[in-house]
């Protein structure tokens, strides 16, 4: 579980890079491509033998941790 968690913010990290890139496109696009990320992060998740709930419990964590961490960046940034 811990390669699938690191590799999972791995994925997110990559979101990131692909949102910055897409910063003038509309909510409906960010929503998909964040779907799409998110989609991605879950079959990883699976394709480690994890259970569809584990799976599903730990792409949620890494989305949590990922967003706290961003915003914790951008408050604290000097």
């Amino acid at each position: 579980m811990y390669v699938v968690f690191l590799l999972q913010l791995l994925i997110w990290s990559l979101f990131s890079l692909v949102e910055w890139r897409s910063a003038h496109d509309h909510f409906i696009f960010k929503a998909l491509l964040f779907m799409m990320f998110m989609y991605v992060a879950f079959l990883l998740a699976l394709r480690f033998r994890l259970t569809k709930e584990r799976a599903c419990w730990t792409t949620l964590l890494t989305i949590a941790i990922y967003f706290l961490c961003r915003q914790l960046f951008w408050a604290y940034r000097l």
